[in-house]
C-alpha cells in the first residue's frame, strides 16, 4: 500500500459533511443556548464523516459507529471519575443544567470520542501507507508485568495525583495493551520494544491531530473546558499547555487497543492495519 489520498471519495457525502461541520462550528462558537452540547455533537459527527470519507471508507459503517459511540460513553466517564482526584480540567458554561440534563448532554458529547479517534486512525494510516505485519510474540509474564505496572500507576494516580497525574493516560494503555497481548492479538508495546514504531507513531500522531481539533473547537465554545496542570502549565496552545498534547498519544493507544479487544466489533473488522 502506498501513502497519499485514497481516491475516489464520495463527493456529495464529503460536501454534506463539510457543510454540517461549518454550520455546527459556527453555532457552537456564536450561540449561547441550552442546546449547545448538541452543536458539539454535530460538529464532531461531521468531522468523523469527513475523515472517513477522505480515508476512502464507505458512508455506511453505521453498526460500527453505533458500537464505538456506545463504548465511548463509559470510557470518558471513567476519565471524568479519575479527574475528581486530579482536578486537571473543568467545564464552564452559561446555562445551568439539572444533574440529569448534565449527564445526558455530557454522555451525548462523550459518545463522539472513540469514533473521532477511529476516523483519525483510518485517515492517518491511509496517508502513512501502514501495512500489516506479524506482531512479535511475548510470554504471559511479559504481559503480566506490563499489566502490573499499569495497575500500580493507576493506584498512584489516586494516591498521589499531584505528582502522578500523567499516569492517568499511561496506566490504561499498559493495562489494555497487556490484555490485548494475552488475548493473542498485536501488542503496541511489544511492537515498539522490537523496534517496530511505524504504526504506534501513526496512531499516536493521529491522536495528537484529533486532540488539536478538540482544543481548537473548544476555544470559543460554550460550554468549554479549561486546564490546571501541575508543574507543566506553560506555553499554552489554545487552553491546553503545549506538553499536554503528549497525553493524547497514550490515550490514542489505549483507545486503539480497547477497540482491538473486539468489544466494539459488531459486523465489522478493525479498519486500521497492524504493524510495519
Amino acid at each position: 500500500m502506498t501513502g497519499g489520498l485514497p481516491l475516489p471519495f464520495n463527493k456529495p457525502w464529503l460536501v454534506g459533511s463539510l457543510a454540517l461541520l461549518a454550520t455546527c462550528w459556527a453555532l457552537l462558537w456564536l450561540v449561547r443556548s441550552y442546546w449547545n452540547p448538541l452543536f458539539f455533537f454535530g460538529l464532531w459527527t461531521a468531522a468523523i464523516w469527513t475523515a472517513r470519507n477522505l480515508a476512502g471508507r464507505p458512508p455506511g459503517q453505521w453498526r460500527r459507529h453505533l458500537a464505538l459511540s456506545i463504548l465511548s460513553v463509559p470510557l470518558w466517564w471513567w476519565f471524568e471519575f479519575v479527574n475528581r482526584f486530579l482536578g486537571n480540567w473543568s467545564y464552564h458554561g452559561t446555562v445551568e443544567y439539572t444533574p440529569v440534563e448534565y449527564r445526558l448532554f455530557a454522555s451525548v458529547a462523550f459518545s463522539t470520542v472513540i469514533p473521532a479517534l477511529d476516523a483519525a486512525w483510518q485517515l492517518a494510516t491511509r496517508f502513512a501507507g501502514v501495512d500489516p505485519a506479524p506482531s512479535p510474540n511475548r510470554s504471559r509474564r511479559w504481559y503480566a508485568a506490563e499489566a502490573a505496572v499499569g495497575v500500580a500507576g493507576q493506584v498512584l494516580v489516586f494516591v498521589l495525583p499531584h505528582y502522578f497525574y500523567p499516569w492517568a493516560w499511561i496506566a490504561p494503555f499498559l493495562i489494555l495493551d497487556a490484555a490485548v497481548g494475552i488475548a493473542g492479538k498485536p501488542s503496541l508495546l511489544s511492537a515498539m520494544a522490537a523496534g517496530r514504531w511505524r504504526l504506534p507513531l501513526t496512531i499516536g500522531l493521529a491522536g495528537i491531530g484529533c486532540g488539536f481539533c478538540w482544543e481548537l473547537w473548544n476555544v470559543a465554545a460554550m460550554p468549554k473546558w479549561t486546564y490546571s496542570v501541575p508543574f507543566l502549565h506553560f506555553l499554552q496552545v489554545f487552553e491546553i499547555p503545549l506538553l499536554g498534547y503528549l497525553g493524547y498519544v497514550p490515550f490514542s493507544w489505549s483507545v486503539y487497543q480497547l477497540v482491538g479487544l473486539g468489544v466494539a466489533r459488531i459486523g465489522a473488522t478493525r479498519a486500521t492495519p497492524r504493524y510495519t
